[in-house]
This record gives structure tokens, sequence and C-alpha cells, in this order.
């Protein structure tokens, strides 16, 4: 919601924010903030956590994901830009939005240029629900008390 905000009154996708293209700060960051929850609960309640909690955390970061897509589409909504929302109308919505929105790229500190990504906007959108995976491992380590979240026993 607050970077559909920020989208709104700014331009500016939070979410997309990314640091030479190939680490997604805004992703990390946004990650850290919505998945942040569950580690304060659980550390507040004492609740050990278990193998099904990490797929619910992987989940919510998929949904994450989602979720901004869909502020951002019902934005469009609200604005009248979308006749009648609809699943099939949000995946066209989801496509154009991830080949052709313009990313800023500066060369140095002189120039900057805003090019749409293509299809390599797939593999960038990759990265950062890759990046959110990454948070939600990271939730899922520091919470787990048992010793037993390490990175080989997680399936």
């Amino acid at each position: 919601m607050i970077n559909t905000m920020v989208w709104r009154g700014t331009g500016l996708n939070l979410f997309s924010f990314s640091y030479l293209v190939f680490l997604p700060i805004g992703a990390l960051l946004m990650g850290f903030c919505a998945l942040s929850g569950f580690y304060l609960v659980a550390n507040h309640f004492k609740f050990p956590a278990r193998r099904i909690d990490f797929a619910f955390l992987l989940l919510a970061a998929v949904a994450f994901v989602l979720q901004i897509f869909l502020g951002i589409y019902l934005s469009f909504y609200f604005m009248g830009k979308v006749a009648h929302p609809s699943p099939a109308s949000f995946m066209e919505f989801i496509s154009l939005y991830v080949t052709r929105v313009k990313h800023a790229m500066s060369l140095n500190s002189h120039t900057q240029d805003a090019v749409a990504a293509g299809e390599a906007g797939w593999y960038l959108l990759m990265v950062q629900v890759m990046a959110l995976c990454a948070v939600a491992r990271t939730i899922y380590g520091a919470t787990d008390r048992s010793g037993n979240a390490q990175w080989e026993s997680t399936f």
C-alpha cells in the first residue's frame, strides 16, 4: 500500500529500486518490512518456527509481489484507465508492466537514461522475487531456535 501511494504521488516504484540492476535494494528493504512481523511475533510469544512456517513465509513473499502489482493495477482502474478489472486483464497488465516500464540507468554522474527493460524485465522480476525468498529464509532462520534451519536441510 505504501509502495502504491508513493508510486501515485511521485511515479517512483520503491519495490523496483535496484543498484547495478541486479541488486534489488527496494525488494530487500520492503521484504524485510513486510515479513518482519513474523519474526517479532515469534520472538515475543517464544513460538518455535517449523518448516510449515518457512512455507508460509515463502507464500507471503510471493503474495507480497502480487499485492504490489495489484495495488498499481487498481490505481489505474480508479484513475479510469482500466475499464473492467478481471484476472485476465490483471495478468496482461503484469506482462505489460514488466516488459514496458522504463528503468532509469546512469552510466556516470552526468548522464542518465530511461530505457524499457523489454523481455529482460522478467529476469529483473525473478531477481526481485528471489530476493524476497531470501528475506523469507533469513527471517525463518533467525526465528528457528532449534538449530535445524540450515540451508541444506530446508527440504
